[in-house]
């Protein structure tokens, strides 16, 4: 993935590295939509500390996450005491302190990576919390990364992450969208044209990528199945009323669709929406495209109907987009 507009990100990145390598430790927070390159960026980022000590971890999506599942992968980079205990059954206190001791026993600057925390067992947050409150005066940076679009009200990291931030030697970090510039960067020489690159994509690196090594303004089969691994998540209530959504078109009538609002706010907080206050869309037209695709043609032709009569019990006006749901529902007349 090419890596454009992070400049600032990493300069930062590289100042908070500096304070920590004084023994001041940080911690960082990087939050970015999924497919804004936060690993990507962190392993540029690793370019420029060879001499620091890094470990990685990583929070998986699973419906039964393992408890500690990223300090387990610490443990096998830093091997040590640490790896010792995770091959028994040790206390979770005891784990904790294995990893203090061992990444502040070194004068070189010990880099934690946890990627993906909007996935974080209750167990693996504890252990975040417990290394914010004990890395200030030691060579220590912390770097987790999280989606951002993703984390429900009631999120546990939501109410950690307020928590984690409050700390004065915490730091948040966010990746935005990449520019039409940067795109059009991307898309020179390629034959695709960047303003319909954008509009699609919304400007993520991860769909813009694929759809340039794809040579296509469709949908490549990798954004497809990135999008569908998101809605495979949802409640099946959720899934329907996104179907719905997506034959709706590029804007989304909330008023179709007021009696489902817990769906909404369930498909607003997977990120998959965005609320603009005047009305909801989708966060990528990449992402509406790839699920209209997936409806079969019949359930198409039902759903465009059922558009199609609440328009017309609402006394709706808009002759094309009466004409557009009936071309679907197959309602010639």
């Amino acid at each position: 993935m090419m890596l454009l507009e992070r400049e600032p990100v990493l300069a930062s990145l590289r100042q908070y590295a500096h304070e920590a390598s004084q023994g001041e430790g940080r911690l960082v927070l990087i939050a970015g939509e999924a497919g804004a390159g936060k690993s990507v960026l962190v392993e540029r980022f690793q370019r420029d500390l060879p001499d620091a000590i890094w470990s990685w971890g990583a929070c998986d999506g699973l419906s039964t996450p393992q408890p500690l599942a990223p300090l387990f992968d610490l443990a096998r980079d830093l091997g040590g005491t640490l790896e010792d205990l995770c091959r028994g059954q040790p206390e979770r206190d005891e784990l904790f302190a294995a990893l203090l001791t061992q990444v502040t026993g070194d004068d070189r600057l010990n880099v934690i990576v946890i990627e993906d925390i909007h996935w974080a067992d209750e167990a693996t947050l504890d252990l975040m919390r417990f290394l914010t409150r004990r890395i200030r005066a030691a060579s220590v940076l912390v770097i987790a990364t999280y989606r951002g679009d993703w984390l429900a009200p009631s999120s546990p990291l939501r109410l950690a992450l307020g928590e984690l931030a409050a700390r004065r030697w915490a730091r948040r970090l966010e990746l935005p969208p990449l520019s039409v510039e940067a795109v059009r960067t991307m898309a020179d020489g390629t034959g695709l044209d960047a303003g319909q690159l954008y509009r699609l994509t919304g400007g993520n690196p991860f769909y813009v990528t694929e759809m340039l090594e794809a040579g296509t303004h469709g949908v490549p089969l990798s954004a497809r199945d990135a999008t569908l691994s998101r809605t495979g998540r949802l409640s099946g209530t959720a899934r329907q009323v996104l179907e719905t959504a997506a034959l709706m078109g590029v804007r989304i009538d909330a008023g179709l669709l007021a009696d489902r609002q817990s769906e909404l706010d369930e498909l607003s907080a997977s990120g998959l929406l965005v609320d603009e206050g005047i009305g909801l869309r989708f966060r990528h037209e990449i992402a509406r495209l790839a699920i209209a695709q997936e409806i079969p043609a019949h359930r198409q032709a039902l759903i465009h109907a059922r558009i199609l009569n609440a328009l017309r019990a609402g006394g709706s006006r808009d002759d094309a987009r009466m004409a557009f749901h009936a071309e679907g529902a197959g309602d010639e007349e």
